[in-house]
Order: C-alpha cells, then structure tokens, then sequence
C-alpha cells in the first residue's frame, strides 16, 4: 500500500517536471488582443503515515502579459516528495522570458532562469540569454518557429547522483561557468479540433572544441478531444547530455499519459 501510494504522488507530480531544457512554449497563460494578462497559481500539500512519512508539496506559478505586441512570460514550479529521511523528488525552476514585437517574422527574445534537481545533483543552475527567434510559418491551426541565440550559464553539482560503482576521488561541488550557444525548433499543429500536436527541438552547446558534447532535448505533447468534455494527452521529455557535468547517466527522460475530464 505505502508503495501505491508513493507511485500515485509521483506519477501526479511527474507531470509538472521538466527536464534541464524547458520549451518556453509550454508555459504562458494564452493571453490575446482581448484579454492582456492571465496568470494561474496553485499550491498542494500531502502527508501520509504508513511505515514512513510520505510528505509531498507542489506549487505552480505562471503568468502572462502582452502589451504592444510583446510578450512578458513569468513562470515557476517546485516539487518535493519526501519518504521519511529520503528525497525521492526534489526539483523547481523559475523561468522569465520576454518577446518583443513577437508577430514580426523575426523578433528578439530574452530569458532568464533558475534551476534546482536535487535528486540528480543539480544544486543550482543559473542562466540569461538572448534570441532571435524567426517566424517560419505560422497559420490559424499552427506554427513553425526557430530560435538562434547564446547564453551565458552556470551550474553546481554534486556526486548524490553518481553511482556507487564510480569511484569518485573528490566529491567537492563542480561548478562551471560557460558561454553557450542556443538553438530551437517548436512546431505545434491542430487538426479539426480533435488533435493538437506540440513538440520541440532544443540544442545548446559551447562554441569551442566542445561543439561536439551538446546538450540536446525533446519534448512535446499529444493531446486527443474524444468528446467536449473528456480529453486524452500523451506528455514526453527527453533529454540527452553528451557530456555530463558529473558521471552520471547521460540519457534522462519522462512519459506521461493522463485522462482529463471537464463540466
């Protein structure tokens, strides 16, 4: 029983994870030239005794503003499920993100972010940058964009992660400081009401002699209107690390599906 219900919690709270590379897309209330600002927050809280404590707290943040054709995107989210003295998840990111002038075909963008994974070893991750992102198509039921920028970036890891197999010399924090560049392709389609697609391509590397150790990701969404009110969506980050700041696996990944019923 205390198994179940800790698969329950995760398999909930997995849904508002992301992997390392966020798809700025993803976030944003829709807002309009009607409705200028939407926002959504939400918090949870859950404590279970069966053996151990299960303690687990989620929170969402996720705010949206367009004013003379530019966009402000403030967003945030942190995941904690705790079992008794052990953290079986522990991670949250803050996001902000401004496009401006963003029906042009091509437009600026800057972003900024914070990262935590405690779990995978990632004690911070800080990062700002640019973009100009570029209009390929983009019509009533979808859009192809591309983003080409840099960022600058830092990270701190530990060895909680490693496997024990790896015999680790020096287990002081890694903290790296780079420059890195920054590319993107988001694709999002919408077929007679019925099917919305999403996906996008991230990939970030050092523009040195390791272009070659990218950092690339994968992530979207399917979602299927069986009727107005029930709706099936299929959710998938994948992430691949060519050369991880600390010996761990260089493959993370998530798949989510979830069954969704509306009044």
């Amino acid at each position: 029983m205390k198994i179940f219900f800790t698969l329950l919690i995760v398999s909930t709270v997995i849904c508002n994870s992301r992997s390392q590379i966020l798809n700025a897309d993803s976030y944003g209330s829709k807002v309009d030239s009607v409705h200028h600002f939407k926002g959504l927050i939400d918090f949870s809280f859950s404590i279970q005794k069966q053996v151990d404590l299960i303690l687990a707290f989620g929170s969402n943040a996720d705010f949206s503003y367009y004013y003379k054709q530019s966009l402000f995107v403030v967003t945030g989210n942190f995941n904690l499920i705790r079992s008794g003295n052990q953290d079986l998840l522990n991670s949250g990111f803050a996001h902000t993100r401004i496009r401006f002038k963003k029906d042009n075909w091509v437009h600026p963008e800057l972003f900024g972010q914070y990262q935590l994974d405690g779990v995978r070893g990632m004690e911070q991750r800080v990062l700002a940058g640019g973009n100009l992102r570029f209009i390929l198509k983009e019509y009533n039921k979808g859009h192809l964009h591309l983003g080409l920028g840099g960022m600058y970036e830092y990270e701190r890891w530990n060895f909680t992660a490693v496997p024990s197999s790896v015999i680790v010399l020096d287990n002081t924090p890694v903290q790296n400081h780079y420059f890195k560049m920054n590319l993107y392709i988001s694709y999002t389609q919408k077929i007679k009401e019925i099917v919305y697609f999403q996906m996008a391509t991230f990939f970030q590397t050092r523009p040195d002699s390791y272009f070659i150790y990218p950092r690339l990701s994968v992530n979207g969404m399917i979602t299927l209107n069986f009727t107005k009110h029930i709706h099936f969506s299929i959710r998938y980050d994948v992430f691949y690390d060519a050369l991880p700041v600390v010996p761990i696996d260089n493959l993370y990944f998530s798949f989510t599906n979830k069954l969704s019923f509306t009044f």
